[in-house]
This record gives structure tokens, C-alpha cells and sequence, in this order.
């Protein structure tokens, strides 16, 4: 547990400081890896082929050097199993010190979101929900569990809320470039009226959380989950859901996503593990 604060606590302190120079034009660019979720691949016979998918990874961004990563949720296969979170923390410190690594909660992690679930998550990797800034853009991280599951505990359903509300009005104080909103599971996969399902947030929550998106100007939902590439829109917002670093659930290989993010528009691409780029134009 030692060594997991440690490392933990290194990378907050590298948060803070980036060295990550901006591109000519005033544009940076990060790197958004979805469902690492160590143990996934075999369930749970084998760590191997997921910590071999997460180390090649880790080897392109260090050789890229983004501005910073999101890990969009299911870091492990199966909640507080120790062996699982100790191989996580191994590939993730090796990611270069001057590139801050903002993790997102994803079901894996916390399971249903109840108290005692959450708490361990904050234990072992950190706030579940936070927010941070980065040259004029805003980027709001929430726990999409606590609001997808009936069984999540209500007093964290209802703290995140207000916070979430508190933060989209400040953010948008600053007036920023753009207002990013990272969670692990979609609000929705194609539009935002489709059904209810396990990939998506019910549409009861959706609904809520989608309007006052709507009322502060997000320009884009980040996610994972669904382990399979999608795209949709419902107004200013565009909805982004990045297929797995572990295992495909449909046919897009294995890979993360790049952001090139401009005071005017952003850019993105999905690329498969064996066609990263040496650099990123």
C-alpha cells in the first residue's frame, strides 16, 4: 500500500508541472487511452497480454510526449484485486514524470458506487471527480458509475451533481477555448433519445446532466466503455467514445486516441498500436 501512495503521489506532483512545448500555431495535444483493464483479455487467467498492450502504449506516448493522458476508466478487471492494481501502477509510473496522467473512474473500479467502493477507489488511484485546466481549455472529470447505477450511494450522486453544476458555471467564467467532459461511460452512443443500455447512462440522468451541458457551452463528452469506436452529436456537444486498450468487443483494433486541440477547433483520431505515427503533424 506504501508503494502504491508513492507512486501515486508522483504522479500528482507531476500534474503540476509539464514541459510539453506547444505546436507553432498555440496547439497541444493529448493522448486519451480507454479500458486498460488489466486482467480483461483472459479473465483473469492472465495479466500478460493486457500489460503488454498498456506497455507499448506507454512506450508511444513517452516517445510523442503529449501534454498529458486521460485514462478513461476500467484501469483493472475486477475491483481491489491487488495483484491487478500493483501491474497497473508499474506500466502507468513509466510513463515519462513530465506527462501528467489524469484517471478517470470507470466500473471496474468502483463497481455499483457505493460509499465503501468509492472510498476504496480514492485509496488506491486518487479523487474519482476533479477538475483541471490547461492552455485556456477546461477538462471536468466525473464518475460516471455513481451516476449510472441505481445501487450508487445517493449523498455522492447528489454531491457530485452540485459540484458538477458549480464547475461547468466556473469554467465557463474563464471563457475558455473549450470545455471538455471526461467520464467513462457514454451519455449516449449515437444520439442522445436512443434506449437505455449498459453503454450509455439512463436516460432519466442523461437527460439532466445533457442540459446543463447545453446551458454551459461543453463542447466535448470523452469516454470508454462500450470497448468499440463511436461518434454523436446533439447540438454544440460532441460525444466521443474511444474503443479499448485491452479487448475489442468490436472491430477496431487495439489503439487510443489523439487530440490536437486548437483555440478554434479539435482535431482527433483514433490510432491502432501498430500504426502510431513517430510524431504527431
Amino acid at each position: 500500500m506504501k508503494y502504491l501512495r508513492s507512486t501515486l503521489l508522483v504522479l500528482l506532483l507531476a500534474a503540476c508541472v509539464n514541459s510539453a512545448p506547444a505546436d507553432k500555431d498555440g496547439g497541444f495535444f493529448f493522448v486519451q487511452i480507454a479500458d486498460p483493464q488489466i486482467g480483461f483479455s483472459t479473465a483473469n487467467r492472465d495479466l500478460t497480454p493486457d500489460i503488454e498492450s498498456f506497455q507499448k502504449a506507454v512506450r508511444h506516448i513517452n516517445r510523442l510526449k503529449p501534454a498529458f493522458v486521460v485514462i478513461s476508466g476500467d484501469l483493472i478487471n475486477t475491483a481491489h484485486n491487488p495483484k491487478q492494481i500493483r501491474a497497473f501502477w508499474r506500466v502507468a509510473r513509466q510513463i515519462r514524470p513530465d506527462i501528467p496522467i489524469h484517471l478517470v473512474a470507470g466500473n471496474h473500479d468502483v463497481e455499483l458506487g457505493t460509499e465503501a467502493e468509492v472510498r476504496s477507489y480514492r485509496r488506491l488511484f486518487g479523487e474519482d471527480y476533479y477538475s483541471f485546466s490547461y492552455r485556456g481549455s477546461e477538462f471536468i472529470v466525473l464518475d460516471s458509475s455513481v451516476i449510472h447505477y441505481a445501487e450508487s450511494d445517493p449523498d455522492l450522486r447528489r454531491a457530485q451533481r452540485s459540484w458538477f453544476e458549480a464547475e461547468l458555471a466556473a469554467a465557463r467564467r474563464r471563457n475558455p477555448a473549450h470545455i471538455f467532459i471526461l467520464t467513462h461511460h457514454p451519455w449516449f452512443v449515437d444520439k442522445p433519445e436512443e434506449d437505455d443500455s449498459y453503454f450509455n447512462i439512463p436516460q432519466t440522468q442523461r437527460r439532466d446532466y445533457l442540459a446543463l451541458m447545453e446551458r454551459y457551452g461543453v463542447d466535448f463528452a470523452v469516454a470508454g466503455h462500450r470497448h468499440e469506436e463511436a461518434l454523436g452529436r446533439v447540438g454544440k456537444l460532441t460525444m466521443i467514445t474511444t474503443s479499448a486498450l485491452s479487448k475489442a468487443l468490436g472491430q477496431d483494433p487495439l489503439g487510443f486516441r489523439v487530440f490536437r486541440v486548437y483555440d478554434d477547433r479539435v482535431e482527433h483520431r483514433y490510432y491502432a498500436l501498430d500504426q502510431v505515427p513517430e510524431r504527431i503533424e
